[in-house]
């Protein structure tokens, strides 16, 4: 069920990546009057193909969009974290049609914008364009990267999941980030395995040390050696400690 409560920009600790490209005084505009909305784990926010130009921004928890073929099956386009911009490609698209479902991979929070804020920001300044060509362009290197790796081994493919995960599930300046509880059949999908083998792969991580539970129960990464070897860390943020 879905929970708005109306929010002044001012009272708001909003610090995303997108908002980060753009000044205080544009922040301060394109935030006024937005909403927030809480979602549980499941929910579906957008829908691919319907109509619609609202755009959100995530403020903590994971969301994934995802495309379904003809038979059913889902393939995940990318996943979203705290601080990423839904609902902008209907903006730029000839008309304001959805390209994507999008699905709360966890608990999440967003901001809706008011209507037109978006519009109306990339009508007066360069800057905001500027900022979403540079989140068009980074989407399209991690698409491009997602492709890659699902020619790469199965235990590469869970592990950079795993990593994805991890990195937007915690702070940036988490050196020893939690990957999220969320069920095994959600990673499998995520990392294009079949749930019996993200299964077996998982415990096996366990077992030789790579992944281990925190005081809360969820997995960290113990060892980033497996990580390292695969150049899944070319400049590595976590540090291998005890919790």
């Amino acid at each position: 069920m879905k929970l708005y409560r109306q929010t002044k920009a001012k009272e708001m600790n909003c610090n995303t990546k997108f908002l980060d490209r753009i000044s205080p005084q544009e922040k301060e505009s394109l935030l006024l009057n937005s909403r927030e909305i809480s979602l549980p784990t499941n929910h579906q926010l957008l829908f691919q193909s319907d109509w619609g130009s609202e755009t959100f921004l995530i403020t903590a928890g994971i969301a994934k969009a995802r495309s379904l073929c003809l038979d059913g099956s889902e393939v995940i386009i990318s996943l979203m974290g705290a601080g990423a911009l839904i609902g902008d490609l209907a903006l730029l698209s000839p008309q304001p049609i959805r390209s994507l479902d999008v699905v709360a991979l966890t608990p999440l929070t967003l901001l809706k914008l008011r209507p037109a804020a978006l519009q109306e920001a990339m009508e007066v300044n360069s800057k905001v364009i500027h900022a979403l060509a540079c989140l068009q362009a980074q989407r399209l290197i991690a698409l491009g990267n997602r492709l890659i790796l699902m020619k790469e081994d199965a235990t590469t493919r869970l592990l950079s999941t795993l990593l994805d995960l991890a990195r937007l599930h915690s702070p940036e300046d988490d050196h020893q980030p939690a990957i999220p509880a969320i069920p095994q059949h959600e990673i499998a999908g995520i990392a294009g395995l079949s749930r019996g083998t993200t299964s077996t792969l998982i415990t096996k991580l366990r077992s030789n040390g790579t992944l281990a539970s925190n005081a809360s129960g969820e997995l960290y990464f113990a060892s980033l050696a497996p990580l390292e070897r695969r150049g899944l860390l070319p400049k590595p943020r976590l540090e291998a400690a005890s919790r």
